[in-house]
């Protein structure tokens, strides 16, 4: 076995032992090498190779090929470089000896390829690199999580730089493919974030400035933590029947087909609601167990201004509008804030609140809050990603009712219906019953989220009961029967709603005088250095 591997596998095992631990070695690379690759000299004298008749890098010169790519790429201003496979390595080896500061991603499907790669050349370069990432083998959902710098406020995409030579993911087109979708729609929610905080940040400073306080009143969904299994393990039973079921209700026109239902539901799964679809489900007679509400819009609040849930448990965060913590209900839960000026609040007082992320819709938040439960299946209605029958909503929730309430003569309710649908590169596409449905940009951009959110929690199983809107891979179409046919939950149910409604505020009472204090003198020095970029909304 040669020095290059002894020397280049030991710098791997050294720096990651765990991922060692979880690609053994191989028995022989050098004939793995020589496996995958026809290698040679080339006129320099370097190594070269190919692989399928097709050459992965110069035959004259390598590493001057290698030299000049990395200097060419303008990566003086990138934070990160991502390396869609890497060949032999010349090209990782040179940017790590030219940019030792950066974050270098190595994304490669296959480990026979990497261990190969270490046979050849010397990577003791690479293994010197503090910010090195090695994506061997990682799902195509997981990548973009290993890319990004989730510890820098204000991250773009804009930093990164991509070498994606197309020798390098031959051997793995399809995956590479997939990697590159996910970059690009990852890449476009940013751009949606950045322009909603444009849009929206005076209001969420304002909010969550109006807001903070409710920690000291509010418990936090973290006291529901697991505990949809509290029925504990019963003799004989799956895991899956000890945890009570879920049933994630939209406001999209699939809605309308399981309201007579809803009641019997209600005794056979817990119910989340997202605002929109409250409305709904009173006109149903039917009180949510849970009620999700995220956004700050005052319009957001107005889907519940003037209605009350006394045997719901709301959830929202600190930046949504002010009156949303006067709505009168079972208990108001807090979640983690998405804004730095809640995130600041929780990080100074050590608080966790539970992340229920973002993916474009309440009804993303609605699945995290379900998970976290610890369900471990999750029903869907109303959640279409599309306009069945030509609809946006279902008729009578408060989106169409506020529709109704602004119209006039000339500028009518279906003229707004007609104008939401139209307005995002509207299309036809699958559904869930083998024909199409009407959809567009924004619907699946939510869809995506979903569908890379499942395939990251396999543990947990989603359907939907109303099989008419977008089809999104992880969400399988289930028959009505399925739900109706479960045991009868409701003492079970009972017990975890009263864990939930007896969950203690997220801030202890001592705490609050400090709080208020710090209240007062906000923003502090602190504050600005991390979040300056505020400035102009505070």
């Amino acid at each position: 076995m040669n020095s290059i591997w002894n020397k280049n596998y030991a710098l791997f095992k050294k720096r990651f032992p765990q991922l060692a631990e979880m690609l053994p070695a191989p028995e022989n690379p050098e004939k793995l090498a020589e496996s995958l690759w026809e290698t040679a000299r080339s006129k320099a004298g370097a190594l070269t190779a190919s692989e399928g008749g097709v050459r992965l890098h110069s035959a004259y010169n390598p590493e001057r090929e290698a030299a000049g790519a990395v200097a060419g790429a303008g990566l003086e201003n990138k934070s990160t470089v991502v390396f869609y496979g890497f060949g032999l390595g010349y090209h990782v080896i040179e940017c790590a000896r030219k940019f030792p500061d950066k974050k270098i991603v190595l994304i490669e499907p296959d480990a026979g390829h990497f261990f190969a790669a270490l046979t050849l050349l010397d990577w003791e370069d690479v293994f010197k690199v503090e910010k090195l990432v090695i994506a061997v083998g990682c799902p195509e959902e997981q990548i973009i999580h290993l890319i990004e710098d989730t510890s820098k406020v204000g991250f773009s995409q804009d930093e990164l730089a991509f070498f994606d030579i197309a020798p390098f993911t031959t051997h793995a087109a399809a995956y590479f493919e997939n990697i590159r979708t996910i970059i690009k729609r990852n890449k476009r929610r940013n751009e949606i974030n950045a322009a909603t905080l444009k849009k929206f940040g005076k209001l969420w400073c304002r909010n969550s400035l109006r807001n903070i306080t409710q920690l000291a009143e509010c418990g936090s969904v973290t006291g529901c933590v697991g505990a949809a299994g509290l029925a504990g393990a019963t003799a004989g039973r799956s895991d899956t029947e000890d945890v009570l079921p879920f049933l994630i209700c939209g406001a999209g026109p699939s809605l309308e087909s399981i309201l007579p239902q809803l009641k019997e539901i209600s005794h056979k799964a817990v119910i989340i609601c997202v605002e929109t679809s409250l409305h709904a489900l009173q006109r149903a007679g039917v009180e949510p167990d849970f009620i999700l509400l995220t956004d700050p819009q005052f319009w957001a609040y107005r889907h519940i201004a003037g209605l009350s849930a006394p045997k719901s448990i709301l959830i929202t965060e600190v930046s949504t509008y002010p009156s949303v913590f006067r709505f009168p209900c079972k208990a108001i839960l807090l979640c983690k804030s998405q804004f730095p000026i809640g995130n600041w609040f929780e990080e100074e007082f050590s608080l966790e609140l539970g992340d229920l992320g973002t993916g474009g819709s309440v009804a993303s938040c609605a699945w995290n809050f379900a998970h976290l439960c610890g369900a471990r299946e999750i029903y869907t209605a109303g959640l279409d990603f599309a306009f069945p029958t030509g609809q946006t909503h279902i008729k009578g929730s408060s989106a169409e009712q506020s529709w109704h309430t602004t119209s006039n003569r000339l500028a009518g309710a279906e003229k707004a219906v007609s104008a939401t649908i139209h307005s995002a590169n509207i299309q036809k596409a699958d559904d869930n019953t083998g024909g199409q449905v009407l959809t567009d940009s924004r619907m699946k951009m939510f869809a995506w989220w979903f569908e890379a959110r499942l395939a990251a929690c396999p543990e947990t199983k989603t359907y939907t009961l109303c099989p008419g809107g977008l089809k999104v891979p992880g969400i399988s179409p289930a028959p009505l029967s399925q739900l109706l046919e479960k045991e009868n939950i409701t003492e079970k149910k009972a017990a975890f709603i009263k864990q939930a409604e007896k969950t203690k505020p997220c801030l202890p009472q001592a705490q609050k005088a400090r709080l208020e204090k710090m209240l007062e003198n906000f923003p502090s020095p602190d504050f600005l250095a991390k979040y300056g970029f505020l400035g102009e909304y505070l």
